[in-house]
């Protein structure tokens, strides 16, 4: 090695130095190793929002420029981003790390009135090494095939999960990649949802706090959660007061769970549609009572026993993972209204069944649906043996049926449908079309439970309804709320049936006396 050339490595070293410094850029404990990384040629955060990624690949990129230009005259990072906001945010964030570091630097962009999809914001770093001046780039561009075509260079892809058509951007990127054991990339997102690359590139068991993992893709992967990143500093402030708080609250605060876990806890939500929303819940709640726990209370057997319209009831049965929810519903006129709500966990099946009797003994009972997919099976059983099979029919889950008009109307070929899906939608047309009312006070775990079931559309286009399985349950009062509407449906159903077939035989009787007179 010349003098000149250990001249330049020393000059650069220095500079370095001062770039790597974690004194002058403030990083967390979790950011430094992502910041110090010169070994991966892929790394991929999976970070929670908010928590400082932009940041650390902004002090990165710079940092990167400072080490290459040790080694070649220029040297160039490109940043794919999803937003034409982000992109500027992260070329503030560089901008920001240069003065903290004290790099000369220029920011440049094409033109203040172009569209997202022209994009193109620059960063120069000039360095002064062995007497020389050299230079690197930062370029944000917009995000699609085209500009991944175009790098040559490290790159890094911001908020990759929310790049339209991610696979084709790849697809692009990776043969530049590949073709030169200089180039490092760094990938990082927050989730968003399962139907992208970024999640089948990063998915798989792994600590959340920053330690690194290979990903069931094979990619290494930092993951930081929030609840991590407040363990080691980052602070949490409530929206409304602004007072700090811990994940465990902010959770608990949340409106939608699903969106909260996959902003912060780094858990991949699916893109399928929850069949009840927030708004719909909410408009059709009342004033009501509590939720009765492991037997029916004296308020709610009041009220029961009170009833003046015809009552209705509702079971999904469960004992030791699921819980057994009873829903009674008392139906007004066209209005179906939920009056009672009880739940039971744990209870042995002849405990269940005594809670089962003390409404199926009412004077305004009618009729009970109850889930006999499994453990119900026994309960209804014995409820039919007890109080009739024409006051308790047991539902199959596993069944399928001839599709609802409401199936029919969406453009269904299919002539069958499961009973899930006939449940639920017809649950969810007595929702939209405002006509159930829900007179009980639901709880948290309640609300969740309701929102459980999804629409699922398969890759092949096929749509089911699905309930994931948690801790708290397997949408037990969604079930036991859209076996009450059958219920009621059913015995409007069969009255009706029972109106025509007396009418029919009383004009055959009719007609019959009629040609006797005639003859």
């Amino acid at each position: 090695m010349n003098k000149s050339n250990q001249s330049d490595q020393a000059n650069g070293a220095q500079n370095r130095a001062a770039a790597a410094s974690p004194q002058a850029l403030n990083l967390r404990s979790f950011q430094q190793p992502v910041f110090e990384d010169r070994s991966s040629g892929i790394l991929i955060l999976h970070w929670s929002r908010q928590i400082g990624k932009s940041y650390v690949l902004a002090a990165w990129a710079v940092d990167r420029i400072c080490g290459q230009l040790l080694r070649y005259d220029h040297w160039l990072v490109t940043v794919l981003s999803n937003s034409r906001d982000n992109g500027a945010e992260f070329v503030r964030k560089c901008d920001e790390i240069c003065r903290l570091l004290g790099v000369a630097e220029e920011t440049s962009k094409a033109s203040p009135e172009l569209t997202y999809k022209a994009m193109h914001e620059e960063i120069r770093l000039t360095r002064r090494v062995g007497g020389r001046e050299r230079t690197g780039r930062i370029k944000v561009l917009a995000a699609n095939p085209r500009t991944a075509r175009g790098f040559s260079g490290d790159l890094i892809l911001d908020e990759f999960a929310f790049h339209e058509n991610s696979g084709a951007i790849w697809e692009a990127a990776e043969p530049i990649l590949s073709a030169n054991a200089e180039y490092l990339c760094r990938i990082a997102s927050t989730g968003n949802g399962k139907h992208n690359l970024f999640y089948r590139m990063c998915a798989g068991p792994g600590p959340g706090n920053g330690a690194c993992f290979t990903s069931a893709g094979g990619f290494k992967v930092s993951r930081v959660s929030r609840t991590a990143a407040a363990g080691m500093g980052v602070l949490i402030f409530d929206p409304n007061t602004r007072r700090p708080i811990a994940p465990g609250e902010a959770r608990r605060q949340a409106l939608d769970k699903r969106a909260y876990d996959q902003n912060y806890e780094c858990v991949f939500a699916d893109e399928n549609m929850c069949l009840l929303t927030h708004e719909l819940i909410r408009q059709a709640e009342r004033a009501g009572i509590p939720i009765d726990h492991q037997a029916w209370g004296a308020v709610a057997m009041g009220r029961l026993a009170g009833a003046t319209g015809d009552l209705f009831l509702g079971g999904d049965v469960g004992r030791e993972r699921d819980i057994t929810v009873f829903v009674v519903l008392e139906r007004a006129g066209e209005v179906k209204r939920v009056i009672a709500l009880l739940r039971l966990a744990g209870l042995r099946l002849p405990d269940q069944q005594r809670q089962l009797d003390r409404v199926c003994v009412l004077p305004r009972f009618r009729k009970a649906c109850i889930d006999m997919t499994g453990l119900g099976l026994g309960l209804v059983e014995y409820a039919q043996e007890k109080h009739g099979d024409y006051k308790v029919q047991g539902v199959n889950f596993a069944a399928t049926e001839p599709i609802s008009d409401r199936i029919r109307a969406e453009g269904r070929r299919a002539e069958t449908a499961r009973v899930t899906e006939l449940l639920a939608t017809e649950l969810l047309g007595c929702f939209e079309d405002r006509s159930l009312e829900i007179a009980v006070e639901l709880d948290q775990e309640a609300r969740e439970d309701l929102r459980k079931p999804e629409k699922v559309t398969t890759p092949g286009g096929r749509v089911s309804i699905a309930a994931v399985r948690d801790g708290a349950g397997h949408a037990d009062h969604f079930w036991a709320l859209a076996l009450a509407v059958r219920a009621a449906a059913s015995e409007v159903a069969a009255g009706r049936i029972a109106i025509f077939e007396h009418t029919r035989i009383s004009r055959v009787l009719a007609e019959r006396r009629d040609r006797s007179v005639l003859g």
